[in-house]
């Protein structure tokens, strides 16, 4: 599916009622007209932003829990729509950016300090979940302090320590060392 197939229509008026005090039916019926109204618009602005449908798909869907959430509150459900969207495009871009970075940390290593024998170690550590193999491979294969290593993935330092202890203990069950 492209942009092409999803409208971005100019600014309309406001679906919602004037008054969002009633009953609970009342004030579902209305999210749900804006829901109706409003998701192919929303869906094709995020598709436009981020160039990838399932991803706009869930921050539209994203976007229009966070309104659910705050129906009440909100005087201009449309605008509060496309300002969370925009803004969970902008946090899509930000961790992108983070992982070419550390991408690019990994890949300027040079290789030729790595054991010929690292085979069984590295399809270990490619066996890791993905928080754990990140912070193995910043750290040893990269050569990055703990401090470095929590600033590319955003996390503090302790949870990098215990990242990287838990991920010495599925090492060293995967290989086989109780010494570990």
């Amino acid at each position: 599916m492209s942009a092409s197939t999803w409208e971005v229509r100019l600014p309309e008026h406001d679906v919602r009622p004037a008054k969002v005090a009633g009953s609970v039916e009342t004030r579902a019926a209305a999210f749900d007209a804006l829901y109706q109204k409003e998701y192919a618009n929303i869906a094709g602005y995020c598709y436009l932003l981020v160039r990838d449908e399932e991803l706009a798909r869930d921050l539209t869907q994203e976007a229009f829990a966070r309104l659910l959430a705050r129906w009440v509150a909100v005087r201009e459900p449309r605008p509060f729509l496309f300002h969370v969207v925009t803004n969970l495009a902008r946090d899509v871009w930000r961790k992108d950016k983070r992982n070419r970075e550390a991408m690019t940390v990994l890949a300027s290593q040079p290789g030729d300090d790595t054991p010929a024998h690292d085979g069984g170690v590295r399809d270990a550590v490619a066996r890791l979940p993905q928080p754990h193999r990140t912070v193995v491979e910043l750290y040893y294969y990269a050569d990055l302090p703990v401090g470095d290593v929590a600033a590319a993935v955003r996390r503090p330092a302790g949870t990098i320590k215990r990242l990287l202890s838990e991920a010495r203990g599925m090492l060293a069950t995967a290989l086989g060392d109780e010494n570990a």
